[in-house]
């Protein structure tokens, strides 16, 4: 199952610069979408194996712009 994947940190360390590529293409193309996701929440989809706070997620999401 696809939510379970990342489970050891090594696993995770390697998966974020991928994840990370992934989320900022995501932000840019759902950016200013009426009814779409606010880039913290987009943050949150994608990396859902990262247990974010709201601020984290919207810290992420602003470096990833």
């Amino acid at each position: 199952m696809l939510r379970a994947a990342p489970t050891t940190a090594a696993r995770r360390a390697t998966l974020i610069p991928e994840f990370s590529r992934i989320t900022r293409r995501a932000i840019r193309d759902l950016r200013g979408r009426s009814g779409g996701p606010t880039p913290p929440e987009i943050v949150k989809r994608f990396l859902w194996f990262l247990p974010l706070t709201d601020e984290e997620a919207r810290a992420i999401a602003l470096r990833l712009r």
